[in-house]
């Protein structure tokens, strides 16, 4: 998560975004312990190791859907003018 966190952030806004990737990291895990403990009580730890396991599929796909293609940081082509003014690749 810090290494995704530090090539996306600019670098003068980057102690900002790892603050807020940490503090949106603890929330979640807050929010996963109330949630499951809940699951855990009222139905059985099935039920809790269920849920658990569906958001970290989810957020597997998520991931995968966000990268970047192979070809995202690579510079794009410069065109260069011919000796007749017309372009080549």
């Amino acid at each position: 998560m810090s290494a995704l966190t530090e090539m996306r952030a600019p670098r003068a806004r980057l102690a900002e975004a790892m603050a807020f990737a940490t503090s949106a990291i603890v929330g979640g895990q807050a929010l996963a312990v109330a949630v499951t403990g809940r699951l855990a009580e009222s139905h059985l730890p099935v039920a809790a190791f269920a849920v658990g396991s569906l958001t970290a599929a989810l957020a597997c796909v998520i991931a995968l859907a966000a990268r970047p293609g192979p070809d995202a940081g690579a510079a794009p082509h410069a065109r260069v003018r011919g000796r007749f003014g017309n372009t080549a690749a």
